[in-house]
């Protein structure tokens, strides 16, 4: 007989990440094909390597958004911000298990890692304060050294130095009133594998390499 969910384990809790990586001025062009070159490695590559990640990464949910030095989102209030002279990468998600298994998953799939490598070499970390542009953990480091797959713990600072997010906050857990922000979730516990693994017809409703999809037309309010 089931019962209500009254733990959940670090593998099975879902967490955000939300990095703002400083990138090379005019870089829109090049960020938006490295971006769409890594999602079509993830999301829709069934073909060989990498296969079918989902399970793997957990992801949930995920943003890209490239904003141009000295732009605005639009927004009437200040939001994403440009550092002077560099451009601005957003990349959001909501992924299952801890932070360091979760990125793992990414960079231990070497066409993944080369994708990844090719993000960090728009990036520009220089004139930042507080951050060596080619300290043990900056992307020119990385880079110099091998690029990701060979240095994951450095890959990992350089994510965190860059990650709004506290990957120790869980979805749906209660706040002490002294977390960075509160991480609301429906289903506590319920990760991607579950989902292909315990869905009736999951593997056909949601194949993998996934098939097109004709989305109705949402609808916005008039203001």
């Amino acid at each position: 007989m089931a019962s209500p969910v009254s733990y959940v384990k670090a593998a099975d809790q879902q967490h955000m990440l939300f990095l703002f990586f400083p990138l090379k001025k005019s870089a829109q062009s090049e960020a938006v094909e490295k971006v769409n070159h890594l999602h079509h490695l993830i999301m829709a590559n069934g073909d060989g390597e990498p296969g079918d990640l989902r399970a793997a990464t957990g992801v949930h949910f995920f943003l890209f958004y490239h904003l141009s030095d000295g732009q605005n989102p639009g927004l009437p209030v200040p939001s994403f911000q440009t550092f002077p002279g560099k451009d601005l990468l957003v990349v959001q998600s909501i992924y299952d298990a801890d932070f360091a298994p979760y990125i793992s998953s990414f960079v231990n799939v070497p066409a993944i890692a080369k994708g990844l490598n090719g993000i960090l070499f728009l990036m520009d970390e220089s004139g930042i304060p507080g951050v060596d542009p080619n300290g043990p953990t900056s992307a020119n480091f990385i880079l110099a050294n091998g690029g990701v797959e060979k240095n994951p713990a450095a890959f990992f600072c350089l994510l965190m130095r860059y990650n709004f997010a506290d990957p120790t906050i869980p979805a749906a857990t209660k706040s002490s009133g002294k977390d960075k922000y509160i991480l609301g979730g429906t289903f506590p516990g319920l990760t991607i594998g579950k989902i292909l693994q315990n869905y009736p017809d999951a593997d056909t409703i949601w194949p993998f390499p996934p098939v097109d999809i004709e989305f109705a037309k949402s609808v916005k309010p008039t203001c």
